[in-house]
């Protein structure tokens, strides 16, 4: 959990944050303590500089409004922007650098799960994304399974972007309507 963003902090409170145990000898140049905020080795810093700081990304969450409809005898369900197909919460993943809007999450009836962000990521930019309903079953898909990588360039607004496929999921894992919670772990 992110250290506060004002009043005061302790040398112990950004050790606790970094992993280490309270009350156990640490110091501000430690490079845990100093990876909370990218400072280098020995450099100036002040408590102050903490604020806000988090030893490791926290997993991104949005409300999927699901979407479907057939498009060249294939029918879609769940989330493109491209095509104005349901809708997000929030299209935004924190924990990525740069810009990561998210484009699509989608299954298709021809089996797969895609899932793309604008913008040029690695094949394992994060560890799994999982969709459950309310109540429901959850789906979890990692970067480890997954059955495609591809980057590339949209061709209508030469944006780039960073696509997952998943296929032989003949589940419909967002149904054709409704809201899904959906997770990006990192």
């Amino acid at each position: 959990m992110p250290l506060q963003s004002s009043g005061q902090i302790s040398l112990d409170d950004l050790h606790v944050e970094a992993g280490g145990t309270s009350g156990t000898q640490c110091s501000m140049n430690d490079t845990d303590i100093r990876g909370l905020v990218s400072a280098a080795a020995n450099s100036q810093m002040t408590f102050s500089s903490f604020y806000g700081a988090s030893s490791g990304p926290s997993t991104w969450t949005s409300t999927m409004t699901v979407g479907s409809q057939t498009i060249v005898k294939s029918l879609q369900a769940g989330f493109n922007s491209g095509l104005g197909m349901g809708s997000l919460s929030d299209d935004t993943i924190d924990f990525l650098t740069g810009t990561p809007e998210v484009m699509t999450i989608v299954w298709t009836d021809t089996g797969n799960v895609i899932f793309e962000i604008r913008g040029t990521f690695s094949a394992t930019a994060f560890t799994s994304f999982s969709t459950q309903e309310s109540g429901g079953t959850l789906y979890t898909f990692t970067t480890a399974s997954r059955s495609g990588f591809s980057t590339g360039t949209y061709s209508d607004n030469s944006s780039t972007y960073s696509r997952w496929n998943w296929t032989g999921n003949s589940t419909n894992v967002f149904g054709l309507s409704g809201t899904r919670t959906i997770k990006v772990n990192p």
